[in-house]
């Protein structure tokens, strides 16, 4: 019986895939593909979307706006689900806690990329003084730099396709600062577009440029190693009481309970995550603090 039940289902199967076959040829080719097109993504609406594409640009994250938004509400609810084991209590509070440090990471994120940017500059100022010393010129320059792969390989390639399309290259340059606000780019964008217009002996200056970046950037890493030791009691001072707080929710769940049940908890919850954020601010401006 158990034969024959299996010879009658592998026939059946058989047909079935014979039938659905002969019905698949017999479909336009148009409509086959219309049926494996990709569904549209959901939209933000247009001033968050933008808002938040510049955000994730300037912090080199190639990542679609609501590709970031879905990351940030599975991680806020992966963070939820491991507090409301430990307590339930605490699930909503470190469910907005997760979703508050986005926009903190973003900037954290945008500095470094601006850190890498400026650090860049130079680099690529040498290549173009380099290019003008071999007989070419500053447009050429820039046709080689936008297909390196380099931070400025972007927004020079934007530069290339302005020109290209006939506003000039000065003019194309003097667009790069208003779209990448970075220390030194107003002063490269300067020095190549009056490189480009003058022509001259302009390999000798851009040099001279690309010295004071230098010097710059090495002033700018001394100072940072002579603040490291601050920066780490920033850190530690910073972290400790959410430390202190995580470690005893994982010990005594019931100890954070008076925080989030009671009204004076949650008054005292409240008022020190908001010291604890002030205070982070603070010691963020004076670590990086400028004359």
């Amino acid at each position: 019986m158990v034969r024959v039940l299996t010879l009658f289902v592998g026939i059946a199967g058989a047909v079935l895939a014979a039938t659905l076959i002969r019905a698949a040829r017999r479909t336009p080719g148009r409509d086959r593909a219309r049926t494996l097109t990709i569904r549209a993504r959901w939209k933000l609406p247009a001033r968050p979307r933008a808002w938040l594409a510049r955000a994730l640009a300037d912090g080199g994250l190639a990542v679609e706006p609501e590709a970031a938004c879905e990351l940030a509400l599975g991680v806020a609810g992966a963070a939820a689900v491991v507090a409301f084991a430990l307590s339930p209590a605490l699930a909503l509070p470190v469910a907005v806690s997760v979703l508050l440090s986005g926009p903190v990471g973003l900037r954290l994120a945008r500095e470094r990329a601006a850190r890498r940017y400026a650090a860049a500059l130079p680099g690529a100022l040498e290549q173009i003084a380099a290019e003008l010393r071999g007989g070419g010129t500053v447009a050429d320059g820039v046709r080689v730099l936008a297909r390196a792969r380099t931070p400025l390989a972007a927004d020079l390639g934007r530069v290339q396709a302005r020109a290209d399309l006939g506003i000039g290259l000065a003019d194309a340059l003097g667009r790069w600062p208003a779209e990448r606000a970075v220390d030194g780019v107003r002063a490269a964008a300067g020095a190549l577009s009056v490189a480009a217009t003058m022509g001259g002996r302009a390999a000798d200056a851009i040099d001279g440029l690309t010295r004071s970046f230098r010097d710059r950037l090495g002033a700018a890493a001394e100072a940072g190693a002579l603040s490291a030791q601050a920066r780490l009691s920033a850190v530690v001072v910073g972290a400790a009481p959410i430390a202190y707080l995580a470690f005893s929710t994982a010990v005594d769940p019931s100890s954070t309970a008076t925080l989030v049940t009671t009204g004076p908890g949650r008054i005292c919850l409240v008022l020190g995550l908001g010291l604890e954020v002030v205070g982070a601010w603070w010691m963020h401006r004076i670590v990086r603090a400028r004359p």
